[in-house]
């Protein structure tokens, strides 16, 4: 007879247990509102779903640009970006709607008048406050307009929070893919966009189940069979006394202790060599991606914490992505970037900046406007070249530069000579990672011993005959000028550290 001593199952009874176990999901079911949220914060899955592409699109800030003001202007906006908390609430309205198909970022007012239009030209006045809305918050106002002669057809301009309506300038409403007709949203209650969990429902189950068989294969793994000789017909109590005893030694044995068993027993554990899940789990994953029209890097290894995986086209597929991802952002950042201008280049850092500036705009519209026509947001490259990437394009601007100092160097003479070192030696001292050291010359000193070698005669006889008075005959006190040594140009180092082999 074989006894087997196996613990552990499925612990019944969480939410997401009875949402996503406990009954079977057909496939291209829609999840509700009540199940995307549960889904988002207990799945294992969903902080790499909603958060991790969100998360790589804002790693970097974007780079603000303002043509032909001063720089204090940009550090203005960025200052007043930072203390609004702007990155927070773009992030999180973005991410509401990935979970839910629609979210709401809404401007709150300080008297509770939700009704009354924004004043953008007002906003530097008061303490500017904002909300990230989901769907239940805004339930029952998100109604699109559905007749296609409309000019607003499935457009949403305005929103209501428990009933109370607000203008539809202090609100941005943010979808996520865009509505189909007459499509109901169950997660969004209404004819919105579509959660990001909506086309890998079921595939999700099926990552779950794959979880549950990972905890059987611990359970197992760690299973003794005893195989213990069958007792006679009769079996009296003592016999079943001493059998009981012999189960509670073996139950000892898994914590280190020994046990001595009789010729005709055995103790044993399974074999489980032969199962292998990780193949029909990476499938899984797979799924999950392609559904969501993602990298599968996303889901199934780390590459991004350490940068972008194996493989150029990997590489070029999740900065697509990427980019993607910061285009369906772009309406949320200009709502943003609409109200942080308004509350930084307010009148009174106006009259501020004339004081300290010159060539400011006369009057205080004149300057907001320029500001607003020249504003630029430029992404940094989602795109991060590694190492030895970066040294071989700086090897490549090396070999460029040193070509041209080369090609100018025998026509430029004095000022123009210790221009050019200056423009080699500024592009050089760029190269952080070909030359860690900075290179530091006296290009003025190189200027100056080039005009004097041009005003200096070269002495000898002329195509005439006439000898030629050297530069002492010329300017008597004077002494002959010592070249100051100047290093040349070094060449780069050819090695590579081993990792970058």
């Amino acid at each position: 007879m074989a006894i087997v001593e196996l613990t552990g199952g499925i612990a019944e009874g969480s939410p997401l247990y009875d949402i996503m176990m406990a009954r079977d999901i057909i496939p291209g079911e829609q999840p509700s509102y009540m199940a995307c949220k549960t889904i988002y914060t207990s799945h294992p899955l969903a902080k790499k779903i909603i958060d991790a592409p969100v998360a790589r699109a804002m790693n970097k800030r974007r780079e603000i640009i303002v043509l032909e003001l001063p720089d204090a202007v940009v550090d203005r906006f960025n200052s007043v970006w930072d203390e609004l908390q702007a990155d927070y609430y773009v992030a999180d309205c973005y991410r509401l709607s990935r979970i839910y198909g629609i979210s709401s970022l809404a401007i709150v007012p300080e008297d509770g008048n939700t009704q009354r239009p924004l004043q953008p030209e007002e906003l530097w006045k008061g303490n500017i406050k904002f909300n990230s809305l989901d769907p239940l918050n805004t339930a029952g106002s998100l109604v699109g307009i559905l007749d296609p002669n409309r000019p607003d057809f499935l457009k949403y301009s305005s929103i209501a929070v428990q009933g109370k309506p607000y203008a539809p300038s202090r609100a941005h409403i943010q979808l996520y893919e865009n509505p189909v007709y007459l499509s109901f949203t169950n997660a969004a209650f209404g004819y919105v966009g579509r959660s990001a969990f909506s086309r890998c429902l079921y595939p999700l189950q099926s990552y779950l189940q794959s979880m549950v068989a990972d905890n059987l294969v611990m359970v197992k793994s760690g299973v003794l069979v005893a195989k213990i000789a069958q007792p006679g017909s009769i079996i009296d109590r003592v016999q079943q006394a001493a059998q009981n005893i012999r189960l509670n030694i073996l139950k000892g044995a898994r914590t280190g202790n020994t046990v001595s068993v009789r010729p005709d027993e055995a103790i044993e554990s399974l074999d489980l060599h032969y199962l292998d899940y990780q193949k029909q789990r990476t499938n899984i994953l797979e799924t999950i991606a392609l559904s969501l029209d993602m990298p599968a890097q996303f889901l199934t290894s780390d590459a991004l914490s350490q940068g972008f995986g194996e493989g150029e086209e990997d590489a070029k597929l999740i900065s697509s992505y990427i980019d993607r991802v910061r285009l369906d952002m772009k309406n949320l950042y200009d709502f943003m970037d609409n109200v942080v201008m308004h509350v930084a280049w307010s009148p009174d850092y106006y009259e501020a900046l004339k004081q300290r500036h010159k060539g400011i705009p006369k009057t205080y519209d004149e300057f907001f406007i320029a500001c607003k026509r020249s504003f630029k947001a430029i992404w940094p490259e989602a795109l991060e070249p590694t190492k030895k990437e970066r040294v071989e394009y700086q090897r490549i601007s090396y070999e460029s530069i040193l070509q041209v100092f080369n090609a100018l160097e025998r026509v430029c003479e004095g000022e123009n000579k210790g221009q050019l070192t200056q423009w080699v030696v500024s592009n050089l001292n760029e190269m952080e990672t070909l030359f860690p050291n900075k290179l530091e010359i006296d290009c003025d000193e190189i200027s100056q011993q080039s005009l004097e070698g041009l005003l200096q005669p070269m002495g000898g006889v002329n195509e005439e005959g006439v000898r030629q008075k050297t530069r002492s005959e010329v300017v008597p006190d004077s002494q002959p000028r010592k070249p100051k040594a100047i290093k040349g140009i070094r060449e780069p180092k050819q090695n590579v550290s081993k990792e970058n082999r």
